[in-house]
């Protein structure tokens, strides 16, 4: 039948699928971040507002991607790569932020480039923060919602009296 493959017919592995979708999601992603520096006019050795803009959004959307991609949406491969791996990792910017403290630095502006650094480690976690808040359909807590559960907790290793149980310790 026409619509039925047959085990001789050419497929793509998923590998080559997967890097093909990191590339598309990371073009756009790169011609993203130049139309925002386009559209932010840098100041002479002045707060590089548009690196710092691209990397507060770029933090946003992966943490609003990643949180709906894990928690939201039923599993698919291609969507992660595409928009979290590829789309967020040509968005932003490590290593233009790094270039700018620096120059900030080599040109007598080094509280400027703390600031730059300080802000956007901060704004950064924030704004993922809020991404994944957002992706989950708040932005406050829920009164009377349960806490997040706590990832060094070893449930059914924990004794009846709560304590953790230490493999090689003497009680």
């Amino acid at each position: 039948m026409a619509g039925d493959r047959s085990a001789d017919s050419p497929s793509i592995p998923e590998p080559v699928v997967r890097v093909a979708a990191i590339a598309a999601g990371g073009s756009l992603g790169t011609l993203a971040r130049y139309g925002v520096e386009r559209a932010i006019a840098p100041s002479e050795l002045g707060f590089p507002w548009s690196t710092f803009t691209v990397n507060v959004v770029g933090s946003f959307v992966l943490g609003m991607v990643v949180t709906l991609v894990v928690e939201r949406w039923p599993p698919t491969r291609f969507v992660r790569p595409f928009a979290a791996i590829g789309f967020c990792g040509g968005f932003t910017t490590f290593s233009t932020m790094m270039v700018e403290a620096d120059q900030l630095g080599r040109h007598g502006r080094a509280g400027t480039a703390a600031v730059y650094l300080v802000a956007s480690l901060i704004a950064g976690v924030a704004a993922a923060a809020l991404g994944m808040a957002a992706a989950r359909g708040r932005l406050l807590p829920r009164p009377g919602a349960p806490s997040l559960p706590d990832p060094d907790d070893i449930g059914p290793l924990a004794g009846a009296s709560g304590r953790r149980r230490h493999p090689g310790r003497a009680r």
